[in-house]
């Protein structure tokens, strides 16, 4: 009897092990898609290039909306439902967005979501680079997110395309 109280147990703990790591690789498939079409996003607007940065946001926002990888989370389900939501709501402005510079604003609330799911998730990707342009959002400031450490400002485009500081690598 007390062996087979082990098997159980055993077999009960290489589950929740294996659907753990299923949960986090699947979490992580999810966020390599919006990092990869943020990045395209954010290397349109640093070249002042609206359309390309509404087609990257196009595909970034098909993904937020058709991926419940958020809300599939038990363990954190409040959580994840809360900020899925904060991120539908910024991807919902960026959809009115009709000029770059109403698109750049919007941009801000992209970013910080997107951060937050990164950190939230412990994401490992080859390093990105939290970045921040203190004259962004109205003189608030505000982050991004990038694959080089270089800066190149997404908020000010060409007009002041190095403001800006690296503050945190993301490893």
């Amino acid at each position: 009897m007390k062996t087979l109280y082990i098997l159980f147990f055993t077999s009960l703990f290489a589950i929740q092990s294996a659907n753990a790591q299923h949960e986090s690789h699947s979490h992580n498939k999810h966020l390599d898609v919006l990092v990869e079409h943020y990045l395209v996003m954010k290397s349109a607007l640093v070249q002042d290039e609206f359309d390309q940065a509404k087609t990257a946001f196009t595909k970034f926002a098909k993904e937020v909306r058709n991926n419940d990888e958020m809300n599939n989370h038990q363990e954190h389900a409040a959580k994840h439902q809360n900020h899925h939501g904060m991120m539908l709501t910024a991807v919902s402005k960026a959809d009115s967005a009709e000029t770059i510079a109403d698109f750049r604003v919007v941009f801000a609330d992209l970013s910080k979501e997107l951060l937050t799911a990164l950190e939230n998730q412990n994401y490992e990707h080859p390093s990105l680079y939290v970045q921040f342009c203190p004259m962004a959002n109205n003189g608030k400031g505000a982050k991004w997110i990038s694959n080089e450490e270089k800066i190149a400002n997404p908020f000010y485009g060409q007009m002041m395309h190095k403001c800006g500081e690296t503050v945190e690598k993301i490893d």
